[in-house]
């Protein structure tokens, strides 16, 4: 496995986030070989349905040539219009071709790296010109790997080209006295044998990207360490998000703890919960809990309560539910109204005193 610079070995795969910013620096997996074979493919079957054509035109500009041009006098004028005349048909399938070509072309790259914008390759950058670093990429395994497929290619296309060419030799001797038959058995010998190549240009172009796909993932593999670095990097540091959290406890306890001497009555377990209940008539549709906690949120509750001098009613039962199922700052549920509105009349009597 490769090595980071700093010295961890690299058997992670690549993140989306790594990938992404790669792609923003980039750095894409793009075989250019296949665009190759595959646009000479596209290029020979754009002939062979667009060279008839083609070729009937430049044709007619050879027939105007040799016959009507011969008898007329030609000027500027004349010379311009004949032009325009002879070479629009020419010119408007070669541009058709050329845009079946360049489309091709275009959803070739889109389709390998996808729509992606950037600039960053084009800045000038140090490392590029740096002799070591260009021996470093010439003999490294990624020029050796262009090198194989350079020979590759190169022998592939030599041995296509003489299996085809022996076995079409006898064809290809042909005499004819119709020029125009000559040209055309020609013609199809040698878009035939380019067709040949073209697919076996493509074909290596498609091994290519396949090898630059896993290169370019070997490219990005990362470290444990930087792994986890994303991830804090994206997620936040757990020990700092634990902290935060932490202290945002605290200070909704800290809150929670000011609100306990306005309480009517704090319901306990006796020990480990404690219910701080207020209610007002004139505001509140039912009680309200403002404080609850368990052991030593409840110590701090009832210590509060007794500084206070807020009754305090043990009911172990009340003080369990109410601390499972009631939230701060919230009406009580109507399932415990009954045993609530007890507690506080009891608690309303001791206000008021005998009598």
């Amino acid at each position: 496995m490769p090595d980071s610079p700093s010295g961890g070995e690299k058997t992670e795969l690549p993140t989306p986030k790594r990938i992404e910013d790669a792609r923003k620096e980039g750095q894409v997996s793009l075989s250019m070989d296949l665009n190759t074979g595959v646009l000479l493919v596209v290029g020979m079957c754009g002939l062979a349905v667009l060279g008839p054509p083609l070729t009937e035109a430049m044709a007619g500009i050879i027939r105007l040539t040799l016959t009507d041009l011969m008898y007329r006098e030609l000027t500027i004028g004349t010379t311009i219009q004949v032009m325009i005349i002879t070479m629009a048909p020419v010119g408007g399938w070669v541009v058709a071709l050329a845009l079946v070509i360049m489309v091709s072309g275009l959803g070739l790259s889109i389709a390998q790296v996808g729509l992606q914008a950037s600039g960053k390759p084009l800045i000038p950058k140090l490392a590029r010109i740096n002799p070591l670093s260009g021996l470093q990429r010439l003999f490294g395994m990624r020029g050796l790997m262009r090198f194989a497929f350079s020979l590759i290619k190169l022998c592939l296309i030599l041995v296509i080209s003489w299996m085809v060419l022996k076995a079409d030799i006898g064809q290809m001797i042909y005499i004819s006295p119709e020029i125009g038959l000559r040209f055309a058995h020609d013609a199809h010998g040698l878009w035939w044998l380019g067709m040949k190549l073209s697919l076996v240009l493509a074909g290596i172009g498609a091994a290519d990207f396949m090898y630059q796909r896993y290169q370019h993932v070997q490219d990005l593999m990362m470290t444990k360490q930087e792994v986890k670095d994303e991830y804090k990097q994206s997620e936040g540091d757990p020990h700092v998000k634990n902290r935060i959290r932490q202290i945002q406890r605290q200070m909704a306890q800290k809150r929670m703890m000011q609100e306990v001497p306005k309480a009517d009555v704090i319901i306990t377990n006796p020990t480990h919960v404690a219910v701080a209940l207020k209610y007002d008539k004139e505001k509140m549709a039912a009680p309200v809990v403002l404080a609850k906690g368990y052991d030593d949120v409840a110590q701090r509750i009832k210590a509060i309560a007794a500084e206070h001098h807020i009754p305090m009613v043990e009911n172990i039962a009340l003080a369990r539910a109410l601390a499972k199922e009631a939230e701060i700052g919230k009406a009580i549920p109507v399932t415990w109204y009954q045993s609530v509105a007890e507690i506080l009349a009891a608690v309303y009597r001791l206000r008021k005193g005998p009598g």
